[in-house]
């Protein structure tokens, strides 16, 4: 083998190589991601819990009190999501209908499949929300 294809050969393993490990690296990222957020509050907290443990060496009685203040500040923000969730359907509505209304008719179906997935997502968010309250 000559040495430009020796070359050749080598810069292609090395590129296949760097994209291998990026996209490795960013689907672990995005499950390790998704896995929290879909856990929800009590995963989050555990997380923030043991990097700050790790990062400013907390005593096992300062984890409990960092632990118990992060489940009430949680407690506090399902409450207070609650009570504003209803005004932030009414506004997202108005806004909806809003933009429908500049719209053609061609144009309102093709924006009314583009916001369906967003819709589902947001009905199953509240059917989540509402089965963690009712716990």
């Amino acid at each position: 083998m000559t040495r430009w294809k020796l070359w050749i050969v080598m810069m292609v393993v090395f590129v296949a190589g760097i994209t291998v490990g990026a996209a490795g690296t960013g689907l672990f990222f995005r499950h390790k991601v998704t896995s929290i957020v879909e856990q929800g509050a009590p995963a989050i907290s555990q997380v923030l819990v043991q990097r700050l443990s790790g990062r400013l060496d907390l005593s096992s009685d300062q984890e409990r009190q960092l632990t118990a203040t992060l489940n009430q500040t949680q407690q506090k923000l399902a409450q207070l999501r609650s009570r504003i969730r209803p005004e932030v359907q009414i506004l997202v509505r108005q806004t909806v209908e809003q933009i429908r209304s500049d719209l053609s008719p061609v144009q309102q179906q093709e924006f009314d499949a583009f916001i369906q997935p967003y819709r589902e997502r947001w009905q199953k968010h509240l059917q989540q929300q509402n089965n963690a309250e009712t716990m």
